[in-house]
C-alpha cells in the first residue's frame, strides 16, 4: 500500500509539473537543445463591411461576403538554449459570395526562420526572423489571362518578418505579453510599385485560473507605412492602419504535450476602405521535451 501511495504521489507531482511547464512556454521562451514545437493556427476572417471616412464608421462594401482563410503552420527546434531554428508554411484561401461563388487556394509563404535570446539579463525577451516565399503566381489576380482574374488572395510579395517577444509575470495568475513585429515586403506583381514596411504591435493579458486553463484578452495595432495611391506610390508613415481586439482561451488537452487554443477578434477601427470584419481562430500546439 505504501508503495502504491508513493507511485501515485510521484505521478501527481509529475503531472502538476508538466502542467506548469507547458504554460511557461510563451513565444518569448526558447527551447533547449533537442526540444521542439509544432503549431498549426487556423484563422478565418470574414467581412461584408469596410471602414468609411470616419475610423469607427462601418459601411457595406457592395461586394457581398468575403471570406479569407489562413493556415499558419510552424515548426521550431532547439539547437541551443539561445538559438532555435525552424520553418513556416502559410496556406491561404479566399472565397467570395456575390451572386456566384468564387474561391482560390495557394501556398502564400514558405521559408526558414531563426529565433534567438540575445540578452543574458533579459531571459523573457527573444527575437525571431523569418523569410517567407510565395509558391504561387499572381496572388492579387491582376492578370486578365489568369484562371480567376481579379480574385485577390493577398499582397503579392516575399515577406521578411522580424518579431520581438517579451512577457512579464505579474503574479502567479496574471501575465503580460508584448509583440513588436516588422513586416518588410519585397513586392512582386503587385499594385504597390515599391517595397514597403508594415509594423504590428500586439498586447496580451493572460489569466491562469488553473494550470490547464488560460484566458486572455488581446489588442493589435497594424499600420502600413506606404502610400499606395496611383499618383504617389511611395513610403509614408502610418498611411493606412487597423485595430483589432479579441478574447481567447487555451486548454491543455495533454499536459506538457498538446494545447488547444480558441480566439475571436473584431476589427473595430481602421483607415478608409480597410476591411471591418471579424476573425474566428483555432490553434493546436504540440511540444516535445
Amino acid at each position: 500500500m505504501k508503495n502504491l501511495l508513493f507511485i501515485v504521489s510521484i505521478l501527481i507531482s509529475l503531472f502538476a509539473t508538466a502542467q506548469d511547464n507547458l504554460q511557461s512556454y510563451t513565444p518569448s521562451i526558447l527551447f533547449s537543445k533537442g526540444e521542439w514545437e509544432f503549431k498549426s493556427f487556423q484563422n478565418l476572417y470574414t467581412q461584408t463591411k469596410q471602414f468609411g471616412s470616419s475610423r469607427l464608421q462601418k459601411e457595406l462594401t457592395g461586394r457581398g461576403r468575403e471570406t479569407y482563410f489562413t493556415s499558419i503552420n510552424q515548426f521550431l527546434y532547439g539547437v541551443h538554449s539561445k538559438i532555435n531554428v525552424g520553418f513556416d508554411v502559410w496556406v491561404k484561401n479566399v472565397s467570395l459570395e456575390n451572386g456566384t461563388h468564387t474561391s482560390r487556394t495557394a501556398i502564400t509563404g514558405f521559408g526558414p526562420k531563426v529565433k534567438i535570446a540575445p540578452f543574458e539579463g533579459l531571459k523573457r525577451l527573444s527575437i525571431q526572423s523569418s523569410v517567407l516565399f510565395p509558391l504561387a503566381k499572381d496572388l492579387e489576380g491582376r492578370s486578365i489571362d489568369a484562371p480567376k482574374p481579379f480574385l485577390f488572395l493577398e499582397p503579392d510579395r516575399t515577406l521578411w518578418l522580424t518579431q520581438f517577444f517579451f512577457d512579464k509575470q505579474l503574479n502567479e495568475q496574471w501575465q503580460l505579453f508584448f509583440q513588436q513585429a516588422f513586416w518588410y515586403n519585397f513586392v512582386r506583381d503587385s499594385y504597390r510599385a515599391n517595397n514597403y514596411l508594415s509594423t504590428q504591435t500586439s498586447v496580451f493579458i493572460s489569466y491562469f485560473p488553473t494550470t490547464r486553463w488560460t484566458f486572455y484578452a488581446m489588442s493589435e495595432y497594424f499600420p502600413t507605412h506606404y502610400n499606395d495611391s496611383p499618383t504617389v506610390q511611395s513610403g509614408e508613415a502610418f498611411y493606412a492602419d487597423f485595430i483589432q481586439s479579441g478574447l481567447g482561451t487555451k486548454y491543455q488537452l495533454v499536459p506538457n504535450m498538446i494545447e488547444l487554443e480558441l480566439l475571436y477578434t473584431n476589427f473595430w477601427a481602421g483607415s478608409e476602405a480597410n476591411g471591418a470584419g471579424q476573425t474566428f481562430n483555432l490553434g493546436l500546439r504540440f511540444i516535445r521535451q
